[in-house]
């Protein structure tokens, strides 16, 4: 029914995220987890995993041997050992509401993907109803795709942004995401490689986008991101000058045939976990 890839490098709380994710989990009838492992520890991984909690789980383990993390070239590697024919991509910091995982998927068709509606702050700031309220939202239209231009939810947040949009959680069919060659790899650090999808969904196969459900993330700095020398600013706007210069060349494929040819498979192991 479901794949759910976690791209993941050093974080602890994934193993808290699962469990408090069995109640979401519960609500799908066949689901496997693939938790992919690009340049973390993987000891770390396999204690996290090794819960009593998690003894039901079906979770399939992907080691890339590297000492950098890329999250696109992880994400890819998932979609390609992937058993089921939906794939989510969740991150190893967020708690699903107990039925957002079955609102996803009946979203998902041969028409439409879908992304989670909302996401709030575990650890939200002091601030008065009013300003939770109080929305921004910035759209992207692009002159791009074979029919009209491209829209793009990129943010919508609350003042305080204690709630906001998900581009990141996201719900397809595998191959929807084979024809588009999944995640684009020439990314790195952080930032856009989750509207980057979005964005050629679209344009490539004319696909709908639908919002539903909601989560919870757990509240971090930003030395837990992937920003190399850079700020968070800095890395994203890299990445979005990138995508714009690919767009505008009318290039709508990602990396994934790329990332998982014979020359990398001699630094992956991928094995079941119990």
């Amino acid at each position: 029914m479901i794949s759910i890839i976690i791209p993941w490098k050093n974080r602890p709380e994934l193993g808290q995220t699962l469990i408090d994710n069995l109640p979401a989990f519960a609500h799908m009838p066949e689901l496997e987890l693939l938790v992919v492992n690009m340049g973390g520890d993987q000891q770390q991984l396999l204690t996290l995993l090794d819960t009593e909690h998690c003894q039901h789980l079906t979770i399939k383990v992907v080691h890339i041997l590297t000492t950098f993390f890329n999250k696109s070239f992880a994400l890819n590697w998932g979609i390609h050992h992937a058993a089921h024919d939906t794939i989510f991509v969740l991150d190893a910091d967020v708690v699903l509401s107990h039925t957002a995982l079955n609102e996803l998927y009946h979203q998902v068709s041969d028409t439409h993907f879908a992304n989670l509606e909302s996401v709030a702050e575990s650890l939200p700031q002091n601030s008065s109803n009013f300003y939770q309220q109080c929305q921004t939202r910035t759209v992207l239209t692009l002159p791009i795709g074979t029919q009209q231009p491209i829209e793009v939810l990129v943010n919508q947040s609350s003042l305080s942004n204690d709630l906001r949009a998900a581009p990141g959680l996201l719900m397809a069919k595998k191959q929807h995401l084979l024809a588009i060659e999944g995640f684009d790899s020439k990314m790195t650090y952080w930032g856009w490689e989750d509207l980057d999808l979005v964005v050629r969904l679209k344009a490539k196969l004319n696909l709908t986008q639908t919002l539903t459900g909601n989560a919870t993330h757990l509240t971090h700095d930003d030395s837990t991101r992937n920003l190399g020398n850079l700020n968070r600013t800095q890395s994203d706007h890299k990445n979005f000058t990138y995508c714009l210069e690919k767009y505008a060349s009318a290039q709508f494929l990602g990396s994934l045939y790329k990332d998982t040819c014979n020359q990398f498979e001699q630094y992956v192991s991928v094995h079941q976990h119990r």
